[in-house]
């Protein structure tokens, strides 16, 4: 009589899927259904090899490849790691946070309001959990980017395609374009958080914080490139420079947010130093570029999409109006910045018209006429017009120079020549202003919107009329930078909360030279429009 044993092996070998087929049969392998696949590959109902962080179908298709969020495990040391190796670039983890108060000026007490991030693409679900908000990985920055800061930033769709591949691509060969990456898609999550209503202040701080040591370490390496610059870095240098000027300007009104929400004091003026020395840091980039010869029988291989994108932008009649020509200030700054620029003029040449003037007061007026070349530009019923001033005059490449070396898609972002057209951004157009200014105007401004020392409560020395004219002109810039509050969400709050702290801390002393109300100043009487336009909302 069998043994159960026996019988058990009888049993299994009759049900074996192999025991009916004749020797040398193979049977085809059962397959295990992928779940952890992108999401994108799921929805066109393609296998996924699970690739990260692009998997290979999406980046043959130049298709935007999106895991789901990884669960975290209640393990913090099987999480640490997993999010560790989940890296999108050379990029190590942040060993600890920086705090950035030290590099903060900011105004009112008040928290201001913030519209939503203007972009069709869906939020990432980061956003929406506070939980996970406050365990963001260098991962998490890289897919934000992807998703939605790539789509956010631009108002061109061309110039959504380069940052979500161009851009995105080189993120994960550089360090340097990686570090910049990470740090704009920082500032983006935190303004997105923001915009939503109800997220913890040391939240968004935390994620700021993370997003500034990026900024930090990307500007120590581009600082040790350009010393030796190579042709292997032209395209980080390039490419990071250009990422860096957005968060520099963002990182001001989120920080000054987190301190309203927080109920601390805050400093009296938000600074734009850190974006006017990036954008003029870009010049001197593109000129060190351009003056260092690459070696002999160096040469670099095109990509296809390189190839289909280095095509010079052409201007499309079918566009839709920009944002910012939509703006409800929009038709109010067109009707009274003549006026408003004729008065400027002449306090400026009231001024060149003394017994002693000197480079500074001749500097701030040739920075008016590049202001003045804005503002006609942007108001006026021609607006094909190129700007006439030199930061649009036509950039002279030398073949042999390693700017040449740069793909033709990045060296057309660069050189665009800011024509605030209809279905143009005026970002462009308004940011040329300190790309353009003289050395000698910007020198005069800058010590004037730093942060006072804490042992200074009031600085009541009396402002040269070169320093008054300097503030004046700055005053009328910001009063045009508030058309992009709803273009460039990096832009944001700054403009309406560096004029009013510039009122507040310079007061009488700026206009009260000028006019008995200060509303009848051009900047005074627009701040008190946009402030009750902003109560309407």
């Amino acid at each position: 009589m069998p043994t159960s044993t026996e019988t058990m092996e009888r049993s299994s070998s009759s049900s074996s899927p192999t025991s009916a087929f004749p020797p040398g049969f193979r049977s085809r392998r059962s397959h295990a259904k992928s779940r952890n696949g992108c999401l994108t590959c799921k929805q066109r109902r393609k296998k996924c090899d699970e690739k990260r962080p692009c998997c290979t179908l999406c980046e043959t298709s130049l298709r935007t490849c999106t895991y789901a969020s990884e669960q975290r495990s209640s393990k913090s040391s099987e999480s640490s790691a997993t999010a560790t190796s989940q890296l999108p670039s050379p990029v190590p983890s942040p060993p600890g946070s920086l705090g950035g108060g030290s590099l903060l000026t900011l105004p009112t007490r008040e928290v201001l309001s913030r519209s939503p991030v203007p972009s069709s693409a869906p939020v990432l679900s980061l956003v929406a959990v506070g939980d996970v908000l406050s365990h963001v990985t260098d991962a998490d920055l890289y897919f934000h980017f992807l998703n939605h800061t790539c789509k956010a930033a631009p108002s061109w769709q061309k110039d959504r395609i380069l940052l979500q591949v161009g851009i995105a691509k080189l993120a994960l060969d550089s360090e340097v374009a990686s570090h910049s990456v990470l740090a704009l898609a920082a500032a983006c999550l935190c303004c997105d958080a923001i915009s939503q209503g109800g997220v913890d202040p040391e939240t968004v701080r935390h994620i700021l914080d993370l997003g500034l040591e990026h900024h930090t370490l990307a500007l120590e390496q581009m600082r040790t490139m350009t010393s030796r610059p190579r042709e292997a870095d032209t395209q980080p240098l390039l490419a990071s420079a250009l990422l860096l000027v957005p968060f520099a300007l963002a990182f001001q009104h989120i920080q000054h947010w987190i301190l309203c929400a927080k109920g601390m004091q805050v400093p009296d003026l938000l600074t734009p130093r850190d974006t006017i020395l990036l954008l003029r840091g870009i010049r001197t980039t593109i000129v060190a570029l351009n003056s260092n010869r690459i070696r002999s029988g160096s040469s670099t291989s095109k990509s296809p999409w390189e190839t289909m994108f280095s095509a010079p932008p052409t201007d499309s009649d079918e566009c839709a109006a920009m944002p910012e020509r939509a703006h409800s200030m929009f038709a109010i700054l067109a009707a009274t910045f003549h006026q408003a620029s004729s008065q400027l003029r002449c306090r400026i040449e009231n001024a060149l018209a003394g017994a002693h003037v000197d480079e500074s007061t001749a500097s701030v007026s040739d920075a008016y006429e590049i202001l003045n070349d804005i503002m006609c530009s942007t108001f006026t019923d021609y607006p094909k017009v190129d700007i006439p001033f030199e930061y649009a005059s036509f950039f002279s490449v030398t073949p042999d120079s390693l700017l040449a070396q740069a793909p033709g898609w990045l060296k057309n972002f660069i050189f665009q020549r800011p024509r605030p057209t209809q279905a143009e951004p005026l970002s462009r157009s308004f940011l040329a202003f300190f790309s353009s200014a003289p050395q000698t105007y910007v020198d005069l401004l800058l010590p004037l919107l730093d942060p006072r020392p804490d042992t200074m409560a009031a600085d009541d020395r009396e402002l040269t009329a070169a320093e008054v004219l300097a503030l004046d002109v700055y005053a009328h810039w910001l009063v045009l930078m508030l058309l992009l509050e709803k273009e460039a969400w990096w832009v944001g709050d700054f403009p309406f909360v560096a004029l009013q702290g510039l009122m507040a801390r310079y007061g009488d002393r700026l206009w009260g030279a000028f006019y008995a109300p200060p509303q009848q100043w051009w900047p005074a009487g627009m701040l008190e429009v946009a402030a009750r336009l902003r109560q309407w909302k």
